[in-house]
């Protein structure tokens, strides 16, 4: 199965890729959930450092005892790799009942002629999104450079006509005038904020009362360009279909620059928190987020 490291390159060569898909398209997706959780978890749990970091979250964070906390990480663990598997069933062709909360907001966003900035974080599974929502409005999704290109070909075969356009970060070839470019056509632009390349460049905020550090780069682009920031999630129910969140991240203009950024930051982690306190294994960072 492929897996997802702390750096952003998900596991895997175009040999596992290429069969994890084929086979998606005979067997139910349920009997690699099974083979998943059996087999392919509990080495995960013993030798991966991300699954040490989620037992430390669960513990420390949010009070966890010691045994609930290393089974809330193998749950979390589990319900990553079935969302890891539901990315792969959408490139085999399987489709998703998706169920949409805030959408209105959405759509109001979609209409109006000016650009915005559309925040994702490391919970649920946000890519679902690009593969069952199409938008009016051209969307630029930034992604990690450094990722596999077979692995990026199939994404961008499965974003079809969705209207969705990869832009790379994070490389040396990134490129940044893409973002500025899609920002002045009025496009929409797609990042994830609850990670970040450099240390001297973070917003810090609260999760559960503990501080944090998010990317400063959506941030910065949000108040110098001025324009409104929603945030989107698609969060995995137990039936196995997913409901999407579309919450607006408010600030004063008014005010100075980084009072402003804060704002946006304190509404993101904000919504962060509450849709882990209603998902609280579907927390899927796994990397040092906390300070």
């Amino acid at each position: 199965m492929a897996n997802h490291r702390t750096d952003g390159k998900t596991y895997g060569n175009q040999w596992l890729y290429s069969t994890l898909i084929q086979g998606l398209k005979i067997l139910n997706i349920r009997v690699f959930y099974c083979f998943m959780s059996i087999c392919v978890i509990p080495f995960t749990l013993i030798f991966s450092p991300g699954a040490r970091l989620t037992y430390r979250y669960y513990h420390l964070r949010r009070k966890y005892g010691c045994l609930k906390a290393w089974w809330a990480t193998y749950r979390n663990h589990c319900l990553f790799g079935q969302t890891v598997i539901d990315k792969f069933a959408m490139y085999a062709g399987h489709k998703f009942k998706m169920a949409y909360q805030g959408k209105d907001t959405y759509d109001a966003l979609l209409a109006q002629p000016e650009a915005f900035i559309q925040l994702s974080a490391h919970i649920g599974c946000s890519e679902i999104l690009g593969y069952t929502l199409h938008v009016s409005k051209p969307c630029n999704v930034l992604v990690y450079g450094g990722e596999k290109a077979s692995l990026m070909s199939y994404r961008k075969a499965s974003f079809g006509d969705m209207n969705i356009r990869m832009i790379p970060v994070g490389v040396e070839d990134s490129h940044s005038e893409d973002i500025v470019e899609a920002l002045d056509r009025g496009e929409i632009l797609s990042a994830f904020a609850d990670r970040f390349m450099n240390i001297n460049k973070v917003v810090a905020s609260t999760i559960h009362g503990f501080q944090v550090n998010l990317a400063k780069g959506p941030f910065s682009l949000a108040t110098t360009r001025g324009i409104d920031v929603i945030m989107a999630s698609a969060m995995k129910e137990k039936d196995g279909s997913y409901t999407a969140y579309f919450t607006p991240l408010p600030y004063d203009r008014s005010l100075p620059k980084a009072q402003q950024r804060q704002q946006i930051a304190d509404a993101y982690t904000a919504e962060i928190e509450r849709l882990l306190d209603k998902y609280p294994y579907q927390w899927f960072n796994y990397s040092n987020l906390f300070i």
